[in-house]
Formats: structure tokens, C-alpha cells, sequence
């Protein structure tokens, strides 16, 4: 597979949970707002905001395509490119499947992956390439 060129978005960034633990404070269902926030806990149960551990997020029909199964995708290791720098990371949250995605993200970047890319958590980036490592 060449690497796919696609819009990068942020999760579980402090400003994401917070938006998320304040919606649950008030009574809203966790699966709303998860839509408009993040818990931070990846579909795996890892802690996604982590500053220092590369973790992404993928839609579901794309790893699913590649590994069959959600145990076989588990940690995989995905390469993010974005300007002049390259890290990898591990899959260990999921997005929505393609065609529920409305904001058009193709990953999703968790505070790690960041930090080793040099951009700020809480955006949307055009021009990210991302492959299987």
C-alpha cells in the first residue's frame, strides 16, 4: 500500500477530555458526548493522552480491511508524515467507518503523535501521509 494523503485531526488532548467530562457532568449520555469530546480511553483501553506515546486513530473499515479482526489491529504500527517529520505510532483507538466520518479526518492524532510531529493538539491538518510501519 503507497502512503495515503489525508486530513489529520487531534483527540484526547486536555481541551478535547475536558469538553467531554464536562458534558457528562451534565447528564448528557456518553455516547453523545463522545461526539463532541474525548474520555481519552482508546477502543483498546489505553490511555490516549499520553504527551510522549505516538497513538492514532484510524477509521474502523480501513484497519479492519487490513487485519480482519480488531485483535489482529491492536498496536499496530502506523507512520505519520506531516512536513519534514516522520514518527510512528500505535493504533490503539478506532474512528467511525469512512462514510460516517463528517469533518473528513482520515486520523486521528493523539497528543504523543503531536509532539513528535511538531504541530498543536486541538486542529485539523491537510497534507498528512500515513502507512502501515
Amino acid at each position: 500500500m503507497a502512503p495515503q494523503k489525508v486530513r489529520a485531526t487531534t483527540f484526547a488532548d486536555p481541551a478535547d477530555v475536558a469538553r467531554y467530562n464536562r458534558l457528562v457532568r451534565w447528564g448528557v449520555p456518553t455516547s453523545i458526548a463522545l461526539r463532541f469530546g474525548d474520555n481519552g480511553i482508546g477502543l483498546w483501553g489505553a490511555d490516549c493522552t499520553s504527551t510522549t506515546s505516538p497513538m492514532c486513530a484510524l477509521p474502523r473499515d480501513v484497519w479492519m480491511e487490513k487485519w480482519g479482526s480488531s485483535e489482529s489491529a491492536h498496536g499496530k504500527k502506523v507512520s505519520v508524515t506531516y512536513g519534514l517529520c516522520t514518527a510512528i505510532g500505535e493504533l490503539q483507538d478506532t474512528l467511525p467507518p469512512t462514510g460516517e466520518i463528517r469533518n473528513g479526518a482520515g486520523i486521528d492524532l493523539n497528543p504523543g503523535f503531536c509532539n513528535a510531529l511538531r504541530i498543536a493538539p486541538g486542529g485539523s491538518y491537510d497534507d498528512v501521509y500515513w502507512d502501515w510501519a
